[in-house]
């Protein structure tokens, strides 16, 4: 039984992996950059990530498709995600610091759009030095009911807070 199973389990698979280049390409997502990194982040100010990092860390969604779609920014915490926690910094303890100018961005065919991020870590004793990482989820919504897939890449966030007694 469970040799009649194998055979029909690997051709299912290879049908997948044959078309998911066709499928990515014809309704394709870029994101970048890959990974945001950042250095002596404030405590109790909002400031926006391209202030502290530069313009290029601004979040810039690539809709490769010809069709127009709608993509949900979310932030998230690493437990369960594809991306771990990179070494020397911990899960960001609340996700509500960190936010897109918008939540949804509707991206015409074949276009690109840049969205800033914005950070306001609480000011207290204890996130001065600290390093943490968030997740940043960009994923497409369906256009129909139909259809089948929805994308999604999620990239890192990391930052560290300012040390005690420096000012930003």
């Amino acid at each position: 039984m469970v040799y009649k199973r194998t055979p029909c389990a690997l051709l299912l698979f290879t049908v997948i992996c044959l078309l998911f280049p066709i499928v990515t390409w014809a309704i394709g997502l870029e994101v970048d950059p890959v990974e945001i990194k950042l250095r002596n982040c404030p405590l109790g100010k909002k400031i926006a990530v391209s202030e502290l990092g530069g313009k290029k860390m601004e979040l810039r969604i690539e809709n490769k498709s010809d069709s127009a779609y709608t993509y949900t920014i979310d932030i998230l915490t690493s437990p369960g995600r594809a991306t771990p926690l990179k070494e020397g910094y911990v899960d960001i303890p609340d996700t509500s610091w960190l936010w897109p100018e918008s939540k949804e961005v509707r991206i015409a065919g074949k276009s690109t759009k840049s969205v800033e991020l914005y950070l306001k870590i609480p000011r207290s004793k204890r996130y001065y030095d600290k390093k943490y990482q968030a997740i940043i989820e960009v994923k497409s919504k369906k256009n129909r009911p139909e259809e089948m897939f929805v994308l999604a890449v999620q990239l890192r966030l990391c930052l560290s807070t300012i040390k005690k007694g420096v000012k930003r």
